[in-house]
C-alpha cells in the first residue's frame, strides 16, 4: 500500500510531462466554479488568480519542496497552457498569497469530499473486502511545519527537551483505504493534544459495513449512525475497548 506523500515524486513528473490534462479530467473546472459560488469564494471582478488556477496553483507548489517562488514559476507555464487568461508573466508570491487566503476552508473540504466521491465511483469495488466492507486503517505521524509565527504560536515547537525544536510540529491522523492508500480523512494537531480527539473527528465520515483497523493505544468510540436521533460526534470513549456499537461497523484493535 502506498502512504501518504510516497508518490508525491510520481506526481510532479506527470504534471510536468502531461500539464493539467489529467488533473482536470479528475477535478474540472465546473466543480471550482460550485465550489467558489457555493462558498463566496468567486471574483467579484475578472482576475487572472480565479479559484481553479489558484487551487491548481497551491497543489503544484505543494508537491514543489525547493521554494514557493520556484514552484510558482513551473506551475504558472503549466497551468497556463489550458488557462489562457492568464498572462505570460507568472504573478508575485504576495498577488499568490492574498488569493489563496481568499479560498475558504469549506470551499477546500467540498473539492476533498467531491474528489473522494469520484474516487469511489471509479475504483468503489477495489475498496471492499469479500465485495462488502471497506476496510480502513487509522493511524498517526509526527511531522514538521513551516516556521511561521501563526504556525508557532498554534502548534509550538516541541522539542526534546524544554519545546525548543528547529521548527514546529505537528500530529498528522489519517483515515486511509488499507487496499489502495487512498486517503479519506485527516487532522492536523498540535503535538500536545491527543490521537482520541483526531480519532472522534476523523469518525464522523464513518459508515455502515466499515472494517477499521487501529493501534491498540487509540480510545473505542461510539458510532450513532446519521439517521440516528441521539448522533453525535463520537460522544462517548472507553480505554481499553475495542468493539464497535455501531450495526455492521467494526473497530478492530491492533497489538
Amino acid at each position: 500500500m502506498a502512504s501518504i506523500g510516497s508518490l508525491r515524486h510520481s506526481t510532479t513528473i506527470i504534471f510536468q510531462r502531461f500539464g493539467l490534462t489529467p488533473f482536470r479530467e479528475i477535478l474540472p473546472p465546473e466543480v471550482f466554479q460550485a465550489a467558489a459560488f457555493q462558498f463566496g469564494c468567486q471574483p467579484r471582478r475578472q482576475r487572472p488568480l480565479i479559484p481553479e488556477v489558484v487551487a491548481w496553483l497551491m497543489m503544484y507548489v505543494g508537491l514543489e519542496t525547493a521554494s514557493m517562488t520556484q514552484g510558482l514559476l513551473q506551475a504558472w507555464g503549466l497551468i497556463r497552457s489550458l488557462c489562457p487568461q492568464l498572462p505570460l508573466s507568472c504573478v508575485s508570491e504576495e498577488a499568490f498569497c492574498q488569493a489563496r487566503g481568499r479560498l475558504t476552508l469549506g470551499f477546500w473540504r467540498t473539492l476533498w469530499n467531491e474528489l473522494a466521491r469520484r474516487y469511489e465511483l471509479i475504483f468503489g469495488a477495489a475498496l471492499l473486502w469479500k465485495g462488502k466492507w471497506r476496510v480502513l486503517a487509522v493511524d498517526g505521524s509526527d511531522m514538521d511545519l513551516p516556521n511561521a509565527p501563526d504556525v508557532v504560536r498554534y502548534f509550538g515547537n516541541p522539542g526534546a527537551v524544554g519545546g525548543n525544536a528547529r521548527k514546529p510540529q505537528g500530529k498528522l491522523v489519517a483515515l486511509c483505504s488499507v487496499f489502495t492508500g487512498f486517503c479519506f480523512g485527516f487532522k492536523l494537531l498540535p503535538k500536545r493534544s491527543t490521537e482520541h480527539a483526531a480519532v472522534a473527528h476523523l469518525g464522523r465520515s464513518l459508515r455502515k459495513d466499515d472494517l477499521v483497523l487501529m493501534d491498540r493505544g487509540f480510545f473505542f468510540v461510539r458510532y450513532d449512525p446519521p439517521h440516528s436521533p441521539s448522533r453525535s460526534a463520537f460522544p462517548d470513549a472507553h480505554a481499553g475497548d475495542h468493539g464497535a456499537s455501531c450495526p455492521g461497523c467494526a473497530v478492530v484493535g491492533l497489538r
